[in-house]
């Protein structure tokens, strides 16, 4: 079996008992960074071998879990922090996974996505998940993507990128409001909603931790 487990994005607290009883029971854990989830390991005195396992695996390194797999080992695949396979590594172990007959089970728990949509002041019955902002080339198109979407439209960001973000938004968005979760379940957790037009709100955010946010238009 292999198991997709989520993991904390921030509080240590959040862990699941299932997630925590798969992780001592399978035979090895696959973790984007070992050192990362070591911490988590320790924090519940969880001895299981961790094996380094990110985007960039080679196909080599898939075909040995696989090959794993084949031979009975129960594998468990987490990443750094929330859900494996939501902007997050998976997808192709995954897929070769199921290609292979092998059985896959999600551990369902935190994510930084599904976090901030507990909070947001509107109706997120039907939304948009778009992953990361793009860095520089397809902003444009992303931004007809917006405006064309009826529904709330998702994206996470990284903090060296966020206020230049957030004022590329402001000048081509006007229409809209933000809904912003900044190091969500961690000490310093800070959760906005304003006007995108509101420039002391871009100029006092801290660029500091993981972002995701929610564009929707004015109601």
């Amino acid at each position: 079996m292999l198991y997709l487990v989520s993991t904390p994005i921030g509080n240590l607290g959040d862990i699941t008992f299932r997630a925590t009883d798969i992780l001592r029971s399978v035979d090895f854990v696959l973790a984007e960074d070992t050192r990362q989830t070591g911490k988590l390991m320790q924090r519940y005195e969880i001895k299981t071998r961790l094996v380094s396992f990110h985007e960039h695996a080679s196909d080599d390194k898939i075909n040995w879990v696989i090959g794993q797999l084949q031979e009975g080992r129960d594998i468990a695949l987490v990443s750094d922090a929330g859900t494996p396979n939501l902007s997050d590594p998976g997808g192709k172990l995954v897929e070769e996974a199921l290609k292979s007959g092998i059985s896959v089970s999600p551990i369902p728990g935190p994510s930084a996505l599904t976090a901030l949509i507990a909070t947001a002041p509107f109706s997120c019955s039907q939304f948009t998940f778009l992953g990361y902002f793009p860095k520089k080339k397809g902003r444009q198109t992303m931004i007809k993507t917006i405006k064309d979407s009826e529904h709330p439209v998702f994206f996470y960001e990284s903090p060296h990128r966020i206020i230049k973000t957030l004022n590329f938004l402001k000048d081509n968005l006007e229409e809209f409001d933000i809904l912003l979760g900044r190091e969500l379940t961690k000490k310093f957790e800070e959760i906005r909603f304003f006007d995108l037009k509101s420039q002391k709100d871009i100029d006092t955010m801290r660029e500091q931790g993981e972002f995701v946010f929610s564009l929707v238009r004015k109601r």
